[in-house]
């Protein structure tokens, strides 16, 4: 059995993006969408992994909600 793409956070689809958005209550534009890849970036960093599940993603949005635009 493979590994489920849908348990990973795809930081090339901008709807994906534009869900952890809309969960964190945040506004979905173009500068936030930058600001969560960055975010994805230094999570995979710190955790060393090269993928990130959905849970893991929005544990870290939600610890730096205020680098996101309302």
């Amino acid at each position: 059995m493979g590994i489920s793409d849908h348990k990973y956070v795809n930081f090339s689809e901008d709807h994906e993006l534009n869900d952890h958005l809309k969960k964190a209550k945040k506004a979905q534009t173009e500068a936030n969408r930058e600001v969560l890849k960055e975010m994805g970036k230094e999570l995979k960093e710190k955790l060393n992994e090269t993928r990130l599940t959905h849970e893991q993603f929005d544990e870290y949005i939600a610890d730096n909600l205020s680098r996101l635009e309302d």
